[in-house]
């Protein structure tokens, strides 16, 4: 069950402070006010709220402070703008670590807060975030999940948070939230952009994992190595401050990028020959074998996909190193884990069909090469990609799929403001020459669907990627709803009528 969390730009205080006092040595002040919220976006400010404007705001700053103004704010909060001048109350605070500190006296954060666990990586970390959260809470701790998916709260259901990292308001009202909720951890992705945009500023993180470092989100960060260096950056900081850090060794990059740090817990595949503290395979699709420190674990049930089994490898590496369980004690944590939705979720058990959310190259083929495993028939797969991201990503895409599936459906995934037949060319130059009568380039994403269905055959497998939970198509500024899931459904059940009458 999905909920809106609530305003993720606007935090009432508990009681009416004075500013003064919550940013006692923290900053400088200007005037007097005592306000009751605390609110980030000026379109939100009501009367009494601090206004904090943001460094992001950057040459929007000033309109942002007279709109807050003209809605009421009682004071202007100033987060690396000393340029900036308001004839209202105003505190003028050097950095985000600053403000991070601001939140923490306002929502009275000072008491027993769950331990954070931070995940980062292009792929896998919803998938970790989820399976980490389950196993915390078979081990007995009351764990939440924030990330992709939005805010899981046990097994209550789901809040949408609007972000995979939310803002830092939104993340320090979770935790005012999960204290008062005597939460023990709190199991977070961290994507680049959240490193990036400091939303993660202040926060002690007791352990971070680092999953795969991919090509996807360049453009927003100017290249790949500071896209990379932004990851390893937090690794690095956090383990500067005691964290324990679990990373994939079988990446080269991940690799590269901490070469020389003491310290890291790390998993790898078996037949890799890289060392790490928690090695494993699979024996069988849906089985998993974990061997460390010279104990072997065999036969756990999982879910089906290399990919998820490098998952819960990262998780058991959690476990064992970071939090130094005995291995003995793994089986019943990790045993018939399930995976997240839209995470090659199967939507039609006698048609095999399956919903994921891989829309990175590195994921499609993981993707595929699991698909593969399932079937001597053929492969199925329709796909597309995000318009306004990462370019370079699409003929990669295209070449993947068109090589490790039988027929291919390029179509549109949340053009946003780009031509959708543009990015579907951009797609398919990937294309091998020799593949290319195989592949179907379908602008309306339930047409192609409806030919993907149609030309599904027994013992085939398709894989529907790119969206996988996602609830909505992103067009020209506008989210129109959309599932996956539910038009396969529909399309499957008008095959299954159509079989049936004939």
């Amino acid at each position: 069950m999905h909920s809106r969390y609530g305003s993720m730009t606007r935090i009432v205080l508990d009681e009416v402070r004075e500013v003064a006092e919550l940013a006692h040595g923290l900053g400088f002040m200007q005037g007097h006010a005592r306000v009751s919220a605390l609110c980030d976006d000026s379109r939100e400010v009501q009367s009494g709220d601090a206004f904090i404007c943001m460094p992001r705001a950057g040459h929007r700053a000033a309109a942002h402070v007279d709109e807050a103004l003209l809605r009421g704010a009682a004071c202007v909060v100033f987060v690396d703008h000393g340029d900036l001048t308001c004839e209202a109350p105003a505190l003028y605070l050097s950095d985000m670590e600053a403000l991070a500190s601001l939140l923490r006296n306002a929502l009275a954060l000072h008491g027993r807060l769950p331990r954070l666990a931070g995940i980062t990586g292009t792929d896998g970390k919803t998938s970790v975030c989820w399976m980490l959260r389950q196993a915390l809470s078979r081990l007995g701790c009351k764990a939440w999940g924030m990330g992709t998916l939005g805010l899981v709260r046990d097994d209550r259901g789901i809040d949408d948070l609007g972000n995979t990292t939310p803002s830092l308001l939104t993340i320090h009202d979770v935790l005012r939230r999960a204290a008062r909720q005597d939460v023990d951890w709190l199991v977070m992705e961290v994507s680049s952009h959240g490193i990036a945009q400091q939303r993660i500023a202040g926060l002690s993180f007791s352990a971070v994992i680092w999953t795969s470092m991919g090509s996807d989100h360049i453009e927003d960060h100017g290249s790949y190595a500071a896209y990379r260096d932004a990851k390893a950056g937090f690794v690095r900081d956090a383990m500067s401050t005691g964290a324990k850090a679990v990373v994939n060794a079988d990446d080269a990059q991940i690799r590269m990028a901490l070469a020389g740090l003491q310290g890291l817990c790390s998993y790898a595949r078996s037949a890799s020959g890289q060392r790490a503290s928690v090695c494993w395979m699979q024996p069988e699709p849906g089985t998993l074998r974990l061997e460390a420190g010279g104990q072997v674990l065999d036969a756990l049930s999982i879910p089906f996909g290399e990919f998820h089994a490098e998952n819960v490898a990262a998780v058991a590496c959690f476990l064992g190193c970071a939090m130094e369980l005995p291995i003995k004690r793994l089986p019943s944590l990790l045993d018939g884990i399930s995976a997240p939705p839209g995470r090659m979720q199967c939507i039609d058990d006698a048609h095999r069909v399956f919903v994921d959310y891989a829309h990175t190259p590195e994921a499609l083929e993981r993707c595929l090469l699991s698909a593969r495993q399932m079937t001597p028939q053929r492969l199925l797969v329709v796909f597309g990609c995000g318009g306004e991201r990462d370019r370079e990503k699409r003929p990669r895409m295209g070449h993947v799929a068109a090589t490790l599936a039988d027929e291919v459906w390029i179509t549109s995934d949340n053009p946003r403001s780009e031509s959708p037949q543009g990015i579907l060319d951009d797609i398919a130059a990937g294309v091998p020459a020799d593949r290319l009568h195989l592949v179907h380039c379908v602008v309306d994403r339930e047409q192609a669907l409806a030919e993907a269905v149609s030309a599904l055959g027994e013992q085939d497998v398709l894989v529907v990627a790119g969206k996988g939970h996602e609830a909505y198509m992103d067009i020209n500024g506008q989210r129109l709803p959309w599932r996956d899931d539910r038009v396969l459904m529909r399309l499957l059940a008008r095959k299954s009528r159509g079989c049936e009458a004939a």
